[in-house]
């Protein structure tokens, strides 16, 4: 790019944001299923369009915000422990509140922007006591043009749920004067990327703590009956806090209380699932090659299996700490990580039970949600479906995610198998949970 960047920080500042940039028009946020496969119900789902549709929503209203945004500050110092201080950029301010922005014009230097950017606004953010990751907009006016760079934004506005939206800068010829920002918005591809085996069984971990009875509050039926609405009231309650806990986590999945039939005669007659997407599970080839080739041959094998094993120890900790929390009375537990793919496809673990208290979080909630969306406008289309008349009926309906996870992309399908493992490989073994 020929124009200096101090040059084009200047411009920009005296210039103000609603001068440069360009507004692509509300249909540019817009995104649906159409197009996307349909499920057993014939209702169209896809994971990837869910995140876009998601994506999409937060940059539509950053951008709104940002482009009629005013800037109070220029090149501000940001005092540290070190000699040379950061320095920020812009900062301003907009109807919700503060933003800062970050200026890279030149393609190399975007690699170390959004380490900088988010360096900034924890700075700035510290000011504020009890302020948060999304009581900062973060603006970055950069190129993109790097593969994993875009990832990396994916990740911190989807997954680390952080106010960050990206505009690229582009000039008319050789004047500086005819410099624009244009939102940058990831492409079809890059959603799918991010989707690959995001809700795949494979991905999702399970930490299955199992307890006895409460007398008088949390009660085994008799043979053939329901159990009690106190006992279901009390089981639900629970598995409520549990979700709470898990969404404080950050951790997207799912929790729910399994009670066994009275028919099933077993030491403990409860057993709390806490289920959430191990990021750990999926490395990316090419980037683990990298480090792990700069690590001792002895230490490789740690690198990739240590964060899968801590990672069932945040789930444990969360149950565990809820339980305690939520029974008054003191409890005795068994702690065991099933495989949810042994879990979800054996009966004697979905169909011989009561499932009690289902709580979807984070993304595996708005998908899920997203799919419920779905299939409510094609009944109010006319489609003939089942369905609860009350939406919360279904989205706590244990039953009805299980489909929803069996159809909708939660088996692998060939492909996947082809790409991560021999077709001829033996399955994985069920889980008993006895």
């Amino acid at each position: 790019m020929p124009f200096d960047e101090d040059a084009v920080h200047a411009l920009l500042y005296e210039v103000g944001l609603e001068a440069v940039i360009v507004d692509p028009g509300p249909a540019v946020f817009e995104a649906s299923q159409s197009g996307a496969p349909l499920t057993h119900e014939g209702v169209p789902f896809e994971l990837w369009r869910v995140l876009k549709a998601k994506a999409l929503r937060r940059i539509e209203r950053m951008h709104n915000l940002i482009r009629y945004g005013e800037f109070v500050g220029s090149k501000v110092k940001l005092p540290t422990d070190h000699t040379t201080p950061m320095e920020l950029d812009l900062i301003g301010t907009d109807e919700d509140g503060l933003f800062i922005l970050e200026l890279k014009v030149k393609g190399p230097a975007e690699r170390n922007a959004f380490s900088e950017l988010l360096a900034y606004s924890n700075y700035v953010a510290g000011a504020f006591q009890l302020s948060g990751r999304k009581d900062i907009i973060n603006v970055l006016v950069a190129p993109l043009a790097v593969k994993i760079t875009t990832q990396a934004y994916l990740y911190d506005l989807l997954i680390n749920e952080r106010d960050i939206i990206v505009y690229q800068p582009r000039f008319d010829g050789d004047d500086i004067a005819t410099l624009s920002l244009e939102v940058f918005l990831p492409s079809d591809d890059t959603f799918q990327t991010v989707a690959n085996h995001l809700l795949s069984h494979r991905a999702m971990a399970c930490a299955a703590i199992s307890f006895h009875n409460v007398p008088g509050w949390i009660d085994s039926a008799p043979s053939g009956e329901n159990p009690s609405e106190i006992t279901v009231g009390n089981l639900s309650a629970i598995s409520s806090y549990v979700a709470q806990q898990m969404e404080a986590e950050g951790l997207h999945g799912f929790c729910f209380m399994r009670k066994r039939w009275a028919e099933m005669d077993l030491y403990y007659a409860n057993t709390l699932f806490v289920c959430a997407l191990n990021p750990f599970i999926f490395a990316v080839p090419d980037r683990t090659a990298t480090l792990i080739g700069q690590f001792p041959e002895d230490q490789r094998a740690a690198f990739l299996e240590m964060p899968q094993l801590g990672f069932d120890g945040r789930l444990s900790d969360v149950g565990m700490r809820a339980l305690r929390q939520a029974i008054t009375n003191p409890i005795e537990t068994e702690m065991e990580f099933p495989t949810w793919e042994g879990i979800v496809s054996t009966p004697g673990e979905v169909v011989y039970t009561h499932n009690i208290g289902f709580r979807p979080t984070g993304l595996f909630r708005e998908a899920y949600v997203a799919y419920l969306d779905e299939l409510y406008r094609e009944i109010a289309a006319g489609a003939d479906l089942d369905a609860p008349t009350l939406r919360i009926d279904a989205i706590s309906s244990w039953f009805r995610a299980w489909e929803f996870m069996e159809e909708c992309g939660w088996i692998d399908n060939e492909s996947d198998r082809d790409d991560d493992h021999d077709n001829n490989a033996e399955p994985v073994d069920d889980w008993n949970g006895d």
